[in-house]
């Protein structure tokens, strides 16, 4: 069982920071969850150094359109290198750099400007809560940073002339996010629901999420979940059982909670949770049938 996460309350421009240095200074490692009235992000640590980041709102990038604007792989590399990984559990930049699509040095340095300045965007946020989620997971991959290495002037990495971004960043995943918006939304009107969002199974982050308040962190519950997806998958494949899950029951006393993978995406799956009491369990998930096939990514 996993450690129970641990609210940080600190002053407006700290409490990221705060939280991330406990979680660098946990021997289990885990998830820095953030949340503000415009950016959501996630900062993953391993082994007491920043493995990841992912941020969503207005001007969020993800670091698979940094390699494309860089002009150092093109869109179909990264469909093709997201399928083997979601395929075989392997981790995308290692990934990139056994393809020989990106060198590592140079995957290291744009990777490590682009971390930093996702940190700097959530070290900034005037009005943020913080949450760490400790969540021991082995790591494939050593491309990792110190956090004095994220927070020096580090440097943007030199890129030929030829191979300069062009154009305003933009969102890989920008129609798809606008369209799980609609689909969560449409989740949130289901009898009795009260929190739903869409997960990855693998990394453990939030796609996309409505809903929750302070007594429940529906986020922070869809990271604790990703170990629930990764068990069942992990007995089916002991037992020899061939087959898909169609969707995961929670019964708790006063709620149902309803794990529902997505067929179209190995490794997303949707998260809800309903009042028991309002619920009908059968149109929930009838419902949620439904807007997993109006999902498109």
């Amino acid at each position: 069982m996993n450690p129970a996460p641990r609210n940080v309350v600190s002053q407006p421009r700290q409490v990221v920071r705060a939280v991330l240095n406990e979680a660098l200074e946990s021997k289990l490692g885990g998830e820095v969850v953030v949340k503000s009235t415009t950016v959501s992000g996630r900062i993953f640590v391993v082994e007491r150094k920043v493995a990841w980041t992912v941020l969503t709102g207005p001007g969020a990038r993800s670091f698979s359109t940094a390699l494309i604007d860089a002009k150092l792989v093109s869109r179909e590399d990264v469909e093709q290198v997201m399928a083997e990984c979601r395929k075989s559990g392997g981790n995308f930049c290692e990934t990139l750099v056994a393809w020989g699509l990106v060198p590592r040095d140079t995957l290291r340095d744009l990777l490590c400007h682009h971390v930093t300045a996702q940190l700097e965007t959530l070290f900034g946020l005037t009005e943020a809560q913080a949450l760490f989620v400790p969540q021991p997971r082995s790591y494939s991959s050593q491309l990792t940073f110190d956090l004095a290495e994220l927070t020096a002037d580090t440097p943007q990495p030199a890129v030929p002339q030829s191979q300069s971004p062009s154009g305003p960043p933009v969102l890989l995943e920008g129609e798809a996010m606008a369209n799980v918006k609609q689909a969560l939304e449409e989740a949130m009107k289901i009898e009795g629901a009260f929190a739903v969002c869409l997960a990855d199974a693998n990394s453990g982050m939030t796609l996309g999420s409505v809903g929750g308040n302070a007594a429940f962190n529906v986020e922070a519950a869809a990271a604790g979940n990703t170990e629930v997806m990764r068990a069942k998958l992990k007995t089916m494949k002991a037992l020899g059982i061939k087959d898909r899950i169609e969707d995961m029951l929670i019964t708790l006393g006063e709620q149902y909670h309803i794990i529902r993978p997505l067929s179209a995406r190995e490794g997303l799956f949707l998260y809800i949770a309903l009042h028991r009491a309002n619920a009908n369990l059968a149109m929930a998930r009838f419902r949620m049938a439904d807007v997993e096939k109006n999902i498109q990514l």
